[in-house]
């Protein structure tokens, strides 16, 4: 089946050897090999350079040079330093004549700028600053060993920040496979589209921040990538619409159906993240006793034929949250809007009812796939997409980093947030995200895709003042106008 892009579906996530095919496409088509190196460079640099400043660094650099292109990509950015004031060092780990072309014709460059270039084998010496990773290329499979090795294990013990060109080293660009060492990356550069070994298995936590780096691939052979997922792009991700003269109703009526004795914040938290998502009004039908809600909150007892009325006002639903796993609910299939469905109503034999977000982390999607253990990570991905496919649903794989599949559409990835987000009610915080987002008219894709954009960004606005280790479900609610805000200054 055909599948259809929304226009917030930006970067092909690819394989390596299907890079390195529009690579080499390129250049027979006439496109310079050469050129592509300077631009990979500026791209390298560039974020070198937003480093530094942002973690008040010396303008300097030491570059880890291996012997192929990685290594060129690597020398030209440590060129484009040195023309910005830059102290920069290269340490080469294999001698001149096993070296790509390339690698050559841009190590004699980087030494024509007064760049210092020695050989692994004098020793090395890390001066504080920022390391550049130029060792092991997208094409590298297996287990690092020998000098190489050494040097990455070196490079990891070093404490300074680490920046990756393409994929750290030590990584299958393809698999996300670690089977020995491998680069721990700051910051990753990863060049003309993402690999997809960055966000399998081991691979997001190597990776660190992750950037696309553009060296001026053509549109045309982009255009014949066969990706395997995509990465949006924040500019052109949708935010409901607000007109002046809206009234609260107007701005979206949620009611939800979560909580219970044992666990009294999950509803709470996804009611006030709905409300500081946007919605204008928020209804929590709870059962048991959960305590006192938040002010803006309108919080009752469950009662099915009240929830039936107010069903019929609202814009959008959330579900789940709290009520635990006891709990049937065999009216959910009757709900005929817009609804996220969360937690412990995420059962095997689910039936979903039309427009639809589910919400699952990998232990409740496996209880959903009916299996016991998690197969290989492909298969398990694949599973997914066939399940959001068979049901014709939106399904996020709440995750490090956050898998969204979707009807007919290709799978995506939201490769941001913090590891401080893996905290009791994180996931209740985005159910109330976007349920605001459907009430407020956002499409189940639409809601999906911004929802957990905005929900990561809220993550790491928070870190930044909690830290990772600090960092409460609460946070993520106190930061939503920050990460609102982020959305807002990309389409300026």
């Amino acid at each position: 089946m055909e599948q259809i892009l929304p226009p917030f579906f930006e970067t092909k996530v690819v394989s390596a050897p299907e890079m390195a095919r529009l690579d080499q496409l390129a250049i027979k088509q006439g496109c310079s090999e050469e050129k592509f190196i300077e631009e990979a460079g500026r791209c390298v640099a560039n974020k070198a350079l937003e480093l530094v400043q942002e973690l008040d660094l010396p303008k300097r650099a030491t570059l880890l040079i291996g012997k192929g292109n990685k290594g060129a990509d690597t020398y030209a950015a440590g060129i484009h330093l040195i023309d910005e004031g830059f102290q920069v060092v290269a340490y080469t780990a294999f001698a001149k004549g096993v070296c790509s072309q390339s690698n050559k014709v841009f190590a004699d460059r980087f030494m024509r700028k007064r760049g210092q270039l020695f050989s692994y084998e004098k020793g090395v010496h890390f001066e504080k600053g920022l390391l550049i990773d130029g060792l092991l290329g997208t094409g590298f499979q297996g287990k690092v060993d020998g000098h190489i090795a050494s040097l990455i294990e070196l490079a990891n013990l070093s404490f300074l920040p680490i920046l990756a060109v393409d994929v750290p080293s030590g990584l299958d660009g393809t698999t996300g496979e670690v089977k020995g060492p491998c680069i721990k990356a700051f910051a990753t550069v990863t060049l003309g589209m993402a690999k997809s070994g960055l966000f399998l298995r081991k691979g997001w936590c190597h990776t660190g921040t992750l950037t696309v780096g553009d060296f001026g691939l053509p549109r045309s052979i982009q255009e014949l990538a066969v990706g395997t997922a995509y990465l949006p792009d924040a500019s052109k991700l949708p935010l409901p619409h607000i007109h002046r003269s809206r009234h609260k109703y107007e701005a979206g009526y949620v009611i939800g159906f979560a909580g219970s004795n044992e666990m009294r914040g999950a509803p709470k938290m996804a009611s006030l993240a709905a409300l500081r998502s946007g919605a204008g009004i928020v209804r929590l039908f709870h059962k048991g006793e959960i305590g006192e809600c938040p002010m803006e909150v309108i919080a009752e007892k469950w009662e099915i034929s009240k929830w039936r009325s107010e069903l019929k006002r609202a814009t959008a639903v959330f579900v789940g949250p709290g009520v635990g796993v006891k709990e049937k609910a065999s009216w959910l299939k009757t709900i005929d809007k817009p609804v996220v469905i969360d937690a412990d109503l995420l059962q095997e034999k689910l039936v979903c009812p039309k427009s639809a977000i589910l919400t699952p982390h990998r232990g409740e999607m496996l209880r959903l796939l009916g299996l016991k253990d998690f197969p290989q990570e492909e298969e398990f991905l694949a599973r997914c997409e066939k399940f959001a496919e068979r049901k014709k649903i939106v399904l996020i794989l709440k995750g490090a980093p956050t898998w969204i599949f979707s009807h007919g559409k290709a799978p995506l990835i939201i490769a941001r947030g913090d590891p401080g987000m893996a905290t009791a009610g994180s996931g209740d915080v985005l159910t109330g995200v976007l349920s605001a987002l459907l009430s407020q008219k956002m499409s189940c894709i639409e809601a999906a895709v911004t929802g957990t954009y905005l929900h990561a960004i809220a993550g790491e606005k928070a870190a930044v003042k909690k830290t990772s280790y600090g960092l409460i479900a609460r946070d993520l609610i106190e930061c939503l106008p920050e990460a609102f805000q982020s959305i807002l200054d990309t389409k300026k």
